[in-house]
């Protein structure tokens, strides 16, 4: 039983703190949610912090703050983190204090870029968000601490995983929970609706129309209203994650010829009208739109066939609709080209005092052997790899296939406010508001004037 140790505390002063720095950032809904003394950073060069952990800078320390979204302390199972540090450290305490979602992350810049810090570590919901704070040196690289060291060594981590949270030679961020973007699928609908092929599987859709065909089969209609749609996508906080993992799969990339983001492909133009078509009639929910948890939820209740998000739901929801049932169906394209993919990443500012110790409550605790309760539980897969080879589950080998071949996310300074801004103008696209071409003139402008600077 995890608990929420300082929890209620740690919020209230987080409260009064992001009010205190509400000037510097947007409040928007993001993501798939410190408290402590301040202290003068550290010297910094390259592209991030200059950390003095492994210096005995702080060897003092006694306390460290870590900041994370609620659903983190829940799914990565921080609050058991607490508990088996504060046991293996005894007279060393962690305090978890929540902040609300990506977009607030431009509250710390302020307090950062003063050289102060009122958090040891702050747990992102994807990696890339974290670009931002390369600026100014305001958090620190990893390569340049001893992080990297025994259990925790470069070659302890799974493939390329580091990859995501690294930019130019700067580890920005430590990975945690390994995940990619695709199909949860439910055979119960598809059996039923005569969609199984000869051998009892589900046949992966070659392309969007054949997707959209399949979910129709599933969608139920009662006197002329949808009581069961065939298909939720993530078109809520996360529509950009969706658009990103969509065209990278139809069309290998989801940049153009200067490498800059782009969705005004042909490719992804046709899948555009055909999540219109099916938003049109029925077949795709739009129940993400006010509630970001909407697909993920009814797909763990088994009232809907598919969602399109993070795979991850598949194993979540394997206790409910029987684990046979619940598995990774490839959207088109993804099995040749990839997806999205990505992972939660710690990051830690260069103002924090306590480094040694925020170092080390991440190598025995956040590195440890929870990850696999993790990735049972919830389908973040382990980073370390004598943790990931212990999951023993069917859909580990279809996710991580999935993971190997998939892209992160653009590392650019602006990418929450594409982000923001994306998801509004994407559901005014699908909701008849305005059309393709206006659609994807728009979000073109929205992205040719965010920052896209990493640096």
């Amino acid at each position: 039983m995890m608990r929420y140790k300082g929890m209620r505390a740690g919020i209230a002063l987080l409260a009064v703190a992001a009010l205190s720095l509400a000037g510097c950032g947007s409040s928007g809904n993001s993501g798939d949610g410190g408290d402590g003394g301040s202290g003068s950073g550290t010297s910094t060069s390259g592209g991030a912090g200059q950390s003095t952990a492994g210096g005995g800078g702080d060897s003092g320390s006694s306390a460290i703050t870590v900041a994370a979204q609620a659903w983190m302390v829940e799914k990565f199972h921080m609050n058991d983190m607490v508990d088996k540090f504060e046991a293996d450290h005894p007279g060393k305490t962690v305090k978890i204090v929540q902040y609300p979602d990506n977009q607030s992350l431009a509250n710390f810049s302020l307090q950062w870029s003063q050289g102060k810090a009122d958090q040891d570590l702050v747990v992102v919901d994807g990696a890339s968000v974290a670009v931002q704070f390369l600026a100014k040196n305001m958090i620190v690289d990893f390569n340049k601490t001893d992080f990297f060291t025994g259990d925790t060594a470069k070659d302890k981590f799974v493939g390329e995983t580091l990859k995501f949270d690294s930019l130019d030679g700067v580890q920005f961020a430590i990975p945690i929970g390994l995940e990619t973007y695709n199909i949860s699928a439910n055979k119960t609908f598809f059996d039923k609706a005569g969609l199984l092929d000869a051998d009892g599987n589900i046949p992966a859709p070659a392309t969007w129309d054949d997707l959209y065909d399949m979910a129709a089969k599933m969608t139920v209609r009662e006197n002329g209203k949808v009581t069961q749609p065939g298909m939720t996508i993530q078109w809520g906080t996360n529509a950009v994650s969706t658009m990103i993992s969509v065209e990278q799969a139809v069309r290998g990339s989801f940049y153009d010829d200067d490498g800059v983001l782009t969705f005004d492909t042909p490719e992804m133009r046709k899948v555009l009208e055909v999540w219109k078509k099916g938003v049109d009639d029925g077949t795709f929910s739009i129940d993400t739109f006010s509630n970001k948890d909407a697909g993920r939820s009814n797909f763990n209740a088994g009232n809907v066939p598919m969602v399109l998000e993070t795979a991850a739901h598949v194993p979540e929801a394997a206790p409910t609709i029987g684990k046979d049932n619940s598995v990774v169906l490839a959207m088109p394209g993804s099995s040749e080209n990839g997806s999205y993919g990505f992972t939660a990443g710690i990051i830690m500012p260069s103002a924090s005092k306590n480094q040694d110790l925020a170092i080390q409550f991440v190598q025995d605790a956040m590195m440890s052997d929870i990850q696999v309760a993790i990735g049972e539980e919830w389908g973040k897969l382990p980073v370390i790899k004598k943790y990931f080879d212990q999951i023993d589950a069917p859909w580990k080998t279809a996710m991580y296939d999935l993971v190997k071949i998939s892209q992160p996310a653009p590392m650019y300074r602006g990418l929450p406010e594409i982000q923001d801004r994306g998801k509004q103008l994407l559901q005014q696209y699908l909701t008849g508001q305005v059309t393709l071409d206006a659609f994807l003139t728009d979000f073109g402008q929205v992205i040719d004037k965010a920052d896209k600077a990493a640096k």
